[in-house]
């Protein structure tokens, strides 16, 4: 039986903004999930589940809030039987169409919401825009404003510019003025329809600096900022190093599109084309038993070259808190799933691991913290 740690669902490719680095093929189709893929989903993945599994589903992929909440009553309501009971629910939105009803909606499902916010408004509103090319800011952090009022806590995903990185402190000052203490960064990667990064020519160096200066500051003040590509790699390390890597093993992560169409491995998988692996698309629940789309060729040659793309990774010093790297990633860069190092993971996952040791090399020096330094020692080791 399947133990898989997400499954993503995409109500609708549809999305209400227009970010400059967006990397849906389709986020102008209106379309949006029928019943029909939902009963399917019920009834040839979910019963594959195992009893103990403990799935988060994850609405996302367009903007989950532009479909009304009646159909999202109704998703529920055929879904939360069927799954294990420890399955949690999450919900990915850029925050813009966040109402007093969806507010009331998040909290009788019990259900997480995490909001992009792409930090200070001058950032934020430099590529995340309306339809209309129009900021989105003041939008999303009234919204965020409402939420916590209503005892909701939206982890933050940040999207990065090099320009950023010189505004560690701007930065820090907007999570801890806005009571933001769970955030993730990434980068604008090349993906699906973003075909460039602003990234591309950039080294570690100033990442890994950024990164340790929130560290560095939050740590300073006692102020609980949580990053998760930091803590990641921490708590990998605090386990004595691990290949762990939801993204190289089959079925770890399922993703259905609004169409049904499925893929499996890195959720980005559904914007990619590549003829040579039918897009990455391995079945339409709709029309095909989830035994034929485990044995879909694509699905098999895709499988085999991600297997190889990790033994292609194993030397790297890097590889016990990565685990063979993103296949996405590895596919829009290289052509190729059968390879190594990215822009993604160089910047990423090893600048995080990098400013990691930086910063506890800092922390050892100011003993105000000492309950910190036994896990310095311990994830140090790890990877010197």
């Amino acid at each position: 039986m399947l133990h898989p740690r997400l499954i993503v669902l995409q109500p609708t490719p549809y999305c209400n903004i227009n970010c400059d680095y967006c990397y849906l093929q389709s986020r102008n189709d209106r379309a949006v999930m029928t019943p029909a893929v939902l009963e399917a989903i019920t009834a040839k993945i979910l019963p594959r589940l195992a009893p103990d599994a403990a799935p988060t589903i994850v609405w996302h992929a367009g903007e989950p809030t532009v479909v009304p909440l009646s159909w999202y009553e109704h998703a529920y309501a055929m879904l939360r039987p069927a799954l294990p009971v420890a399955a949690a629910f999450s919900l990915q939105s850029n925050g813009i169409s966040v109402s007093d009803d969806w507010i009331d909606f998040l909290k009788r499902r019990n259900t997480h919401i995490g909001l992009s916010i792409d930090g200070p408004q001058r950032f934020h509103d430099m590529r995340r825009k309306t339809r209309a090319g129009g900021p989105t800011w003041a939008l999303a952090i009234g919204n965020l404003r409402r939420l916590q009022a209503a005892d909701i806590h939206p982890n933050v995903i940040s999207v990065l510019h090099p320009s950023s990185l010189t505004a560690a402190e701007e930065f820090y000052r907007f999570y801890r003025e806005h009571g933001i203490e769970e955030v993730s960064f990434s980068i604008d990667e090349v993906e699906g329809a973003n075909a460039t990064s602003s990234f591309e020519g950039c080294e570690k160096a100033p990442v890994i600096a950024f990164l340790n200066d929130l560290l560095h500051l939050a740590y300073r003040d006692g102020y609980p900022l949580h990053i998760r590509e930091v803590e990641r790699i921490a708590h990998r390390l605090a386990q004595g190093g691990t290949t762990d890597n939801e993204q190289v093993e089959p079925w770890q992560v399922i993703v259905v599109a609004a169409s049904g169409n499925v893929t499996t491995f890195s959720p980005e998988f559904m914007e990619l084309r590549s003829a040579a692996h039918d897009n990455f698309c391995f079945g339409n629940i709709l029309h095909d038993s989830f035994d034929r789309i485990l044995d879909n060729a694509a699905f098999r040659r895709t499988r085999d070259e991600i297997a190889r793309g990790v033994e292609a990774c194993r030397t790297c010093r890097y590889f016990g808190v990565c685990g063979g790297g993103a296949p996405a990633n590895k596919m829009m860069e290289h052509g190729s799933l059968a390879t190594s190092e990215t822009l993604f993971c160089r910047l990423s996952v090893q600048s995080a691991a990098d400013a990691l040791l930086a910063f506890l090399s800092r922390a050892a020096d100011q003993p105000a913290h000492a309950h910190w330094l036994d896990a310095a020692r311990a994830e140090r080791a790890g990877l010197n």
